[in-house]
């Protein structure tokens, strides 16, 4: 250890500039700690000579001449040896990248319309109709199947194309010769030596087709390469090797090879690279058929350099130049590369030397700067190129990948770069760092900053700057630009693989499967996309507060008076482009789904957390209110409005969309609206809540979405290094915001050179990141704050956005989510039934095993790629600040629409989105894995219980006159009574109380009576034999509305009668339907042919509605039994034909036989279709009905004596003993209602009495009918019915006089008021004792027909 005076000696050494290593120690309390190391120059002069030769990259071995100035003692650099040198230099750099310019062997290029030597594609060559785009380098189907081919063939060599996928539809890549024929049906691969690749099918294509390579997706580039030196043909996926697709691939003629060539099937679109840029995934050893651009070095043009070459050392220079004494660069570099130290230059020195490299560069990268002296001819942009190949990694390189960036570097070399650029430069720019956006993949290894965030963070950064943002604003490709920014790419199946190597899943057995290793995994993902959506909210941001030159107008509003109509522009723009895509036809040119949800979530943050977040503004008090005021719409409490004049626009993106009421042409003539009618609409948000507790923002009970949480309006947090504490799906609404970091910089002077060095272990001193050059701080003189925001654009303007922009983009994507976690669910349960059947010893043989084992795997595979795709789609969409915010908005939107409802003019107006995200988006809620809240009843409580009321007294609305949009109410409705929780919701609704069933049943008609039976069956549920066993998912059961039913029923007996007509007549159809489908599976399996998957499914679902409908029946016949028995005898009689057809079908004869075999076909569950389900209702209702005649001892009409009178024979005794005879104990074993089967026993010993009395009668009756028909006077002949051909005719029809038995014309007055035989109106029905013999007249009984069929008294 060195003493105080060793201590001295080291400092005194370096004030006389001694050379060589000075160690530093400073003394305290517990001894000398050694805090800096650096090496010393000799002098300062050649400390500056060091400078200069590391930022020219100066070999080792040095100059012949100085850089510095000589007369100055070498503190002043020589401008003149300095320029000299790069010139020196630029003209010794290599020409590797232009040897194939110099050798075209192996190429030929047709001249095309741009031009010798510009490879595009050849339009006259294609079929079917392409639309060309980017000097015929962007393509789009518009027909069902087009090709084309390039105007450049090869013949030897090697060489490669990129295909950026704009769809990820079916088009197949590859080459083809000129002989290769291109129609309607065939194209690229379809012909002999024409070769394809297609990721959507997943084939290769030669003639024939075989299974090869990766399914592909949107944004994906595909790398197409041919060796014709060794007769291959492979592709590559994102860089990755797919394999060698072809082999044997044989030469052709010189000038007559193989040309690149595409085929694209309708709406296709992608965009081909031959060279003209630089690859993104180049492959070593394949040339770019395009020969890269490059430059003269000389006067008389023999001399050819590398322009990327040429601008890549320049831009090396200009690095290294800004990032002199960089705190970001020297805490990145090793400890050991932290000891070279070099002489900070002043700022004069600095501009100087960055204005020589930027005089030599500037050619190179300024896109109106005239190049044609230096330029090859057929050569490609030289700008484009360059910019593309090397100022954009400069930029990404400069600002660093990952945070922390290097903000004042990058700021600093913008200073010298911005004055050259001109307006395509910027451009150009942006179109690359799109372009980045687009197809860039979420990798595992560049966690958490993967995916599009280098390229969006650095686009960030160079927005905040104005005279950049102006530039790029002017330019052609502005919103597609945006609209690249804002693409995030999806994952396909291997890339989930490779995101997430390790699969778990509940209850999971598997060896490889570790449930720590899953979550760390979807945790670090859920980082990454968090960091990505961060960055979309910082770019919108900004176009939110930027305002054009105030000597620009756009779209009526004076650019320079207020901010906001730039975005709102764009959102407006993007919503019309893609209005088509909910349409089973898209249009063409529609965006990437993920540009439509990125731009959801823009919005929904902006909404939830307020527009301005005090990011320009100042942190004090005055901030904090403003911040206050501006934030959180969707969470303000209060008064609420809404410009009616969103919806009556003619002009508006919302114009072609449906409105409640029809078509807005068809509006604007039914409903006119008036000027009043364009006010606002202002309501309380308290007035939506019918029930005790009123729940709102602000208030003592707060939503659903304010449960537990600190939640505010805009947290701005500095990103201080990569590690994030938590996973994102914990933690607050308001992720982390990316921050550049700002660092102090002052200039330093030579002496000063001391800056304190790092020390052992690495860290980096306060004082090593003194910059060399003064802050450059961003002006904001372009960006306004938000305050003027309702000049361009409203809040309630955004709301409406963001709910179209659900219906157009979300809206599948939770769709999707939701099936792919119920297939999960459904894999699961397959694969824990094949273990089970594995590990008993029922297996029969070797072969059933090994089937099972197949299975098995098969069932696996599927299960770990659902188990991906659902952990992405919660990673991605279930974010716990995504669900407040969906939940916020379903609040907005549900009392919005209950204000319209009131208003009659304007309901019509609004559009059907509007519903159908509402719905949407709740279920996607009450889906969402992690649930949003617990218990689930919370989710209809505290908050949305004004839903309720919406979908009870909306979904029989005759405003609406979108069938379809009322269907969608009945479904939710469907779905919710299901639950118990939910059902108390609804009891407490008063317009559920007091509407909800009578509209239920008048609303089972034809279209509806699948979601309305659903709903009757739930609020029954509970209520017959054996139905506590019935339903997996628990009793939801509500005596409260079971009561209401029969109240319902009893005050209303023309609806009942009409429903129960309906009912009927539907039960009928559903059975007839099963019965049919297990016949025709009969008949498919004795010819040995496999049952259609299809046909199985609708074996199941007819099943299961005709049980359900039968529980129906049964519950009336439970709760209304009198209106059977004491009611029209055709109710009774229809009923009893109904019980006889069920179990004519399932318990005796051929018809049962095929039930059992329908049940053992595969895929089946003996859970869900089996006998006992479809019989038990039936039980029920005979012992209802049985039992209630009994406890009457009277009564119009007795159960068993209809049953015998409709059918007497054997075979239905037989079929009422085998109902005796199942096993309903082990079916529903512990169910309180088998306590009633002794009364079955009963009912069945009187229903054989009745039989055999019935049988008698008829015997007789058969007996008195022959011999009256063989009377040979004829005057007492019976007339028999001529529709039923079993009854007397006793009725005569009024006006038309035809005739028929009571029985049957009283049915088909049910369903139909026309005559069976002359189809006139009947207006009354007639007795025919009422017949006057003299006359031909009679006298009408007292028996009308009304609208409904029903038969009434006079």
């Amino acid at each position: 250890m060195m003493t105080d005076g060793e201590s001295s000696r080291g400092r005194r050494l370096k004030n006389r500039g001694s050379s060589g290593l000075a160690v530093v120690l400073d003394h305290g309390e517990s001894g000398s700690v050694v805090t800096a190391a650096t090496c010393m120059l000799d002098d300062c002069a050649g400390g500056l000579e060091r400078t200069l030769a590391h930022v020219l990259d100066i070999p080792s071995s040095g100059t012949s001449h100085p850089l510095t100035d000589e007369s100055s003692d070498g503190t002043r650099i020589d401008p003149a040896a300095l320029h000299l040198y790069l010139l020196s230099r630029l003209t010794s750099l290599p020409r590797s990248d232009v040897t194939s310019a110099e050798d075209p062997d192996g190429v030929f290029i047709d001249e095309g319309p741009l031009g010798p030597g510009v490879v595009m594609m050849d339009v006259a060559s294609s079929s079917g109709n392409i639309k060309f785009d980017k000097p015929c380098l962007a393509l789009e189907s518009q027909t069902m199947f087009s090709s084309a081919r390039a105007n450049t063939c090869v013949w030897k060599g090697r060489w490669m194309f990129e295909a950026t996928l704009g769809t990820a539809g079916i088009q197949q890549l590859g080459w083809a010769t000129r002989t290769c024929p291109f129609t309607q049906l065939k194209g690229v691969g379809d012909a002999e030596d024409s070769y394809a690749y297609d990721g959507k099918r997943i084939r290769k294509w030669n003639v024939e087709f075989w299974e090869y390579g990766q399914l592909w997706v949107t944004g994906d580039v595909i790398g197409c390469c041919i060796d014709l030196d060794a007769g291959q043909i492979s592709f590559y996926r994102n860089g990755l090797p797919l394999g060698v697709a072809f082999e044997n691939v044989k030469k052709l003629e010189p000038r007559n090879g193989y040309f690149p060539a595409i085929s694209l099937s309708q709406h296709e679109r992608c965009e081909l690279n031959f060279g003209a840029k630089p690859f993104k995934y180049p492959q070593n050893g394949f040339h770019p058929i395009q020969f890269p651009p490059a430059v003269h070095t000389d006067t008389n043009g023999q001399a050819v350099r590398s322009a990327a070459g040429r601008a890549s050392y320049l831009l090396g220079c200009l690095q290294r130049l800004v990032q002199l004494g960089s705190r970001e660069v020297a805490a990145a570099k090793a400890p050991v590369e932290r000891l070279k130290r070099f002489t900070p230059l002043s700022e004069s020195e600095s501009l100087k030397v960055g204005a020589m490299i930027m005089e030599l560069l500037q050619p190179l990268v300024c896109a109106d700067i005239g190049n044609e002296s230096s330029l090859e001819d057929d050569s490609p942009s030289l700008a484009e190129y360059v910019i593309w190949g090397s100022l954009v990694p400069f930029l990404m390189d400069t600002y660093r990948l990952e945070a922390p960036h290097d903000s004042p570097s990058l700021d600093h070399a913008l200073d010298f770069l911005l004055p050259f650029l001109d307006r395509r430069g910027v451009e150009i720019i942006m179109e690359a760092l799109a372009y980045g956006c687009r197809t860039s993949p979420f990798t595992f290894t560049d966690y958490p900053y993967t995916g599009s965030y280098a390229y969006l963070a650095l686009a960030c950064h160079l927005l905040e700057r104005y005279d950049f943002m102006t530039r790029w604003y002017f330019s052609d490709s502005f919103e597609s630009c945006i609209e690249g920014l804002l693409t995030r790419k999806v994952p396909n199946k291997c890339d989930l693989e490779a995101l997430m190597p390790t699969v778990w899943w509940h209850g999971s057995r598997e060896d490889l499967c570790s449930e720590s290793r899953m979550r760390h995994a979807a945790s670090a993902l859920a980082k990454a996309i968090a960091k990505v959506e961060e960055l979309h909210w910082e770019l919108c941001r900004t176009l939110l507060h930027f305002v054009p030159p105030s000597d620009t107008v756009v779209t009526g509003f004076t650019s320079g008076s207020s901010s906001g109509f730039l975005f709102g522009k764009f959102m407006r723009n993007l919503i019309c482009k893609n209005s088509g895509a909910n349409r089973n036809i898209p249009p063409p040119g529609l965006s990437d789904n993920s540009v439509l949800v990125s731009a959801y979530y823009v919005l929904l943050r902006f909404l939830s957390e307020g527009l301005e977040g005090n990011k320009f503004g100042d942190t004090g008090e005055a901030g904090k209110e403003l911040q206050d005021k501006c934030a959180g719409f969707l969470h303000r409490a209060g008064k609420r409005t809404f410009p009616a004049g969103l919806f009556l626009k003619e002009n508006g993106y919302c114009y072609d969309f449906a409105r409640l009421g029809g078509t807005f042409s068809h509006l604007t003539k039914a409903l006119p609206v008036s000027t009043e009618d364009y006010a606002d609409v202002e309501w309380e948000e308290s007035e939506m809540d019918d029930g005790k507790t009123v729940v709102k923002h602000g208030g003592r009970c707060k939503p659903a979405c304010c449960l537990d949480l600190g939640f505010t309006t805009s947290t701005h947090v500095e990103m201080k290094s990569p590690v994030e504490k938590g996973p994102v799906a914990q933690s607050s609404s308001v992720s982390e915001r990316s921050n550049a970091i700002n660092s102090e910089c002052s200039s330093s002077h030579c002496d000063d050179m001391e800056e304190d060095k790092p020390s052992s272990s690495g860290r980096v001193d306060t004082l090593l990141s003194r910059r060399l050059s003064p802050v450059r701080k961003n002006e904001r003189t372009g960006f306004k704050a938000i305050k003027d925001l309702s000049e361009a654009i409203r809040e309630e303007e955004l709301l409406d956005m963001l709910v179209l922009l659900y219906h157009l983009g979300l809206g599948s994507n939770f769709k999707q989510a939701s099936y792919d976690m119920q297939h999960q669910m459904q894999l699961i349960s397959q694969l824990e039934d094949i273990d089970r059947q594995i590990r008993s010893e029922k297996v029969s043989s070797d072969c059933g095993l090994k089937k099972l084992k197949e299975d098995r795997a098969a069932t696996r595979e599927k299960l770990i790629e659902c188990v991906r795709r659902c952990t992405w789609y919660r990673v991605s969409l279930f974010s716990r600040w995504k669900q407040r915010g969906m939940y916020a908005t379903c609040m907005w939107v549900v009392q919005l629409l209950l204000v319209f409802s009131k208003k009659d003019q304007l309901f019509g107006y609004v559009p059907e989105f509007y519903v159908e995200t509402l719905v949407d988006s709740f279920h996607a809620l009450r889906r969402s894995d992690p649930p949003f809240v617990t218990p689930a009843s919370a989710l209809l409580q505290h908050g949305l219980s004004p839903l309720v009321t919406f979908l009870v007294t909306h979904f029989s609305d005759s405003r609406i006159a979108n069938p379809d949009i009322r269907d969608v109410l009945l479904q939710s409705i469907s779905v919710l009574v299901q639950y118990k929780e939910h059902v108390a919701a609804f009891e407490k609704c008063n317009a559920a109380r007091e509407c909800m069933v009578g509209a239920l049943l008048a609303a089972f008609d034809n279209r509806f009576w699948i979601p309305v039976s659903n709903i009757l069956l739930r609020l029954c549920k509970g209520a017959g034999f054996g139905a506590s066993k019935c339903y997996p998912h628990g009793e939801s059961i509500s005596s409260f509305f079971q009561q209401r039913l029969k109240e319902k029923c009893m005050s209303d007996e023309k609806l009942f009668a009409s429903f129960l007509n309906r009912l009927f007549n539907t039960l009928n159809w559903t059975i007839t339907e099963f019965s049919v489908v297990i016949k025709e599976m009969q008949e498919l399996t004795e010819r040995q042919f496999q049952v259609p998957e299809l046909q199985q499914r609708k074996c199941t679902i007819m099943f299961e509605l005709s049980c359900n409908l039968e529980r129906i029946l049964e519950f009336f016949t439970q709760e209304l039994s009198h209106a059977f028995l004491l009611g029209a005898e055709m109710n009774l009689v229809r009923l009893c034909e109904l019980i006889i057809f069920v179990l004519n079908h399932t318990t005796s004869s051929s018809d049962a036989q095929i039930f059992d075999s329908a049940l053992r076909q595969q895929g089946q569950s003996l859970e869900k279709v089996n006998r006992s389900m479809i019989l038990a209702p039936i039980v029920g209702i005979v012992l209802n009905l049985s039992v209630a005649t009994s406890s009457w001892n009277q009564g119009r009409y007795d159960l068993a004596q209809v049953i015998a009178n409709v059918d007497y024979s054997t075979s239905m005794i037989n079929d009422f003993e085998y109902l005796l005879e199942f096993n309903w104990a082990g079916a529903f074993k512990g169910d309180p209602s088998l306590r009633k089967l002794p009364e079955l026993k009963i009912f069945v010993k009187r229903l054989k009495v009745e039989s055999e009395l019935a049988r008698i009668k008829a015997t007789e009756e058969e007996i008195l009918q022959s011999d009256v028909i063989q009377d040979a006077s004829g005057e007492d002949k019976l007339e028999i019915c001529s529709i039923c051909y079993a009854c007397e005719v006793d009725t005569v029809f009024v006006p038309c006089k035809h005739q028929s038995c009571v029985r049957c014309i009283t049915r088909h007055l049910l369903n139909n008021q026309r005559c069976f035989f002359c189809n006139a109106v009947i207006l009354e029905l007639g007795s025919m004792s009422d017949i006057v013999a003299a006359e031909g007249d009679f006298q009408a009984s007292n028996t009308t027909v009304t609208d409904s069929g029903v038969l009434c008294k006079k």
